[in-house]
Formats: structure tokens, C-alpha cells, sequence
């Protein structure tokens, strides 16, 4: 009655170890057409983010290595870079992003103008002007000071009691909050002053703020992330949709980032997909009268589009902390062949 069924054994163990290689190379995505060479890289993360109004999703897997085709990781025997590397990398970025605010003013004054005339359609190209400028700080790590600054600045009224009811929901947010939703605009000149004056305190501020190689290094591909989840799901800027807008500010503080980091590292591939997103902005704005639409102003062809755009330089963008180390990696341990037992 009691059958045995040792001789299964070695058959069972083959077909296992034969499902779990398809399931692997199926994850993967190997051996799958398309323009993109196959290879064998293990992802390290995943981030999904699906689409405004259409009906499909991103899919952004970071890689270790350089760029496509070479090594998944830097060669343990590699020499990290020194910290003082990036010390003109990140002193060219607080450069322009002083001069980001200091070109904000222009927007922020016909913002203030423009609502003491009660003119809702100038008031909202000087806020959308003013907004996407403010969003090419997007290297800038908020801490401290700084942090309660932007949340005066760019906060949203989530979390906070009473929601956009609340007089803590301030800055940017606030007006776009007023314009879209049909308040007086001279009713919003007081939050217009206020928030000309956090940014001028920002200035003053953005001189002494300190970003770390890492996190400067992690930025490079942060931004555009930050992008896809707040601003081209519409999470950030509910009332205008202005969504492809604050993409495209942050797509110019992404190539500002890879510009100062340029010379420390093989950036060619970051290049030809940065190229390529800013020929779709491009093309989008050509398409809609040479203004950036809206996110509910974009067909699914056009998003579709541009979501593909903003995965291919996610992709490349995700190499770049991984190849700008300031620290000796860790070797991997090998495992002995005889310290290797399979129970039968």
C-alpha cells in the first residue's frame, strides 16, 4: 500500500529546478521583443505609477552599473570617489538654484498684479510661471528651516486640520487653490504677498544648505520620480492639473544635476534619454498651440508617450547612484563547493 517513490526523486527535483528558471527569466523579461537588448540584470527596486486616465502603467526597474551594457555594478576593487568630488558639483547646483529664485520674483510680482486687477486668466499664467520655476529647486533636500520654508511655500492641505480650511495651507497651493475653484482673486493677494516674502527668506537661507554626496548623487534620478508620483498623477496640483508643467521644471533641474555631474561619470546614456523626454515635451507643446497642456488636456496617445519617455530616462537615471561611490563596496562572499549541501 505504502508505495515508494524514491526513484521520482531526481525527475521532481529537475522539473522544479527548471520552473523556478522560467519564472525568473519570465520576471525578468528575458528573451522578450522589443527595442531594448535583452540582458540579466537583477532589479535592486521597483516603482509603479500608473498613468493619468489611461489605462496601463509604468513600470521603473533600477540596475546597478554605469550604463547599459556594462558591468551590473562597479567592480569591487574599484577606487570610490572622494567626497571632495562633489563639492563643485553641488556648489554649481545651490548656484542655479539661487538664481531659480531670484527669477521667480518676475512671476510672483505680476502674480500680485495681476490679482489686485481681479484678472483670473493673467493670474493663473503668472502663478503657473511662478510654479514650475519654484520646481526646478528639485536637487535641493529640504531639512531644517529650509523644510518648514517649502511647506509654507509648496505644502499641500493634507494632514492638516481642516484641510485647504486651514490657515497653515498656504504659498503656492493656496492661490492655485482660490484661481481654480472660482475664489475673487483680489481675495487671494494677501497669501500672493506672503508667499513672495517666504521666498525671498528662502534666499536668504539657500547659501548655508548643505547636500551630501549621496544624496546629491540619489537626487539625479529623485526628481523625476517625485514627478510621476505627485505631479503627472495630478496628487500635487489637483485644482490646475498643470502636471506635465512642473515634469518639465523638474526634467530641467534633472539636466542641471547631470550637467555638474558630468565629469566624474560616463553620463551618454542618461543623455540620449534625457534628449528624448525633452523632444516629447516638446512635441506636446507644438501640439497644444506651444503651451504645455494640462494632464487632463493630454490624449492617451500623447500620455502614453510621455509616460514611456519618463520610464526610458528613469531607467538610465537609476544607474547613476550606484556608479558614484564614495565608499569601497563590499566584496560578495563565495560560498565553498563543499560547504554547499543539497538535501536529497
Amino acid at each position: 500500500m505504502f508505495t515508494s517513490f524514491r526513484w521520482l526523486r531526481p525527475a521532481l527535483a529537475l522539473a522544479c529546478a527548471a520552473l523556478a528558471a522560467f519564472v525568473v527569466v519570465t520576471a525578468l523579461g528575458l528573451g522578450a521583443s522589443g527595442s531594448r537588448p535583452a540582458t540579466s540584470r537583477v532589479p535592486l527596486a521597483a516603482y509603479v505609477e500608473f498613468a493619468p486616465h489611461v489605462a496601463s502603467q509604468l513600470v521603473i526597474l533600477g540596475y546597478e552599473g554605469g550604463k547599459r551594457g556594462a558591468s551590473l555594478a562597479p567592480p569591487p576593487g574599484d577606487k570610490p570617489l572622494p567626497i571632495s568630488d562633489f563639492d563643485r558639483p553641488v556648489a554649481e547646483y545651490l548656484a542655479y538654484a539661487a538664481t531659480q529664485l531670484r527669477l521667480m520674483a518676475g512671476p510672483l510680482r505680476s502674480l500680485e498684479a495681476s490679482l489686485s486687477k481681479n484678472d483670473r486668466n493673467q493670474a493663473k499664467r503668472a502663478w503657473e510661471a511662478a510654479y514650475a520655476r519654484y520646481l526646478h529647486l528639485g536637487a535641493v533636500y529640504l531639512e531644517g528651516p529650509i523644510a518648514v520654508l517649502n511647506q509654507r511655500i509648496d505644502g499641500s492641505p493634507g494632514g492638516l486640520p481642516g484641510g485647504t480650511a486651514s490657515p497653515r495651507f498656504t504659498g503656492l497651493h493656496r492661490i492655485e487653490y482660490g484661481l481654480w475653484t472660482g475664489a475673487p482673486p483680489d481675495s487671494l493677494l494677501g497669501w500672493a504677498r506672503q508667499l513672495s516674502a517666504n521666498v525671498e527668506e528662502l534666499r536668504a537661507l539657500l547659501p548655508d544648505v548643505s547636500i551630501s554626496p549621496l544624496d546629491y548623487a540619489t537626487r539625479a534620478h529623485e526628481i523625476l520620480e517625485d514627478a510621476v508620483r505627485d505631479l503627472l498623477s495630478g496628487a500635487d496640483v489637483p485644482w490646475s492639473q498643470q502636471g506635465v508643467l512642473g515634469t518639465a521644471a523638474g526634467l530641467a533641474a534633472t539636466e542641471e544635476v547631470v550637467g555638474t555631474l558630468r565629469p566624474l561619470i560616463d553620463m551618454s546614456i542618461v543623455d540620449t534619454e534625457l534628449a528624448h523626454l525633452s523632444g516629447v515635451m516638446e512635441g506636446l507643446a507644438a501640439a497644444h498651440g506651444g503651451t504645455l497642456p494640462s494632464n487632463t488636456e493630454l490624449s492617451q496617445k500623447q500620455s502614453e508617450a510621455l509616460d514611456a519617455a519618463v520610464g526610458e530616462a528613469l531607467e538610465a537615471l537609476s544607474q547613476v547612484p550606484g556608479s558614484l561611490e564614495t565608499t569601497k563596496l563590499p566584496v560578495t562572499p563565495t560560498i565553498s563547493a563543499r560547504d554547499v549541501v543539497i538535501d536529497p
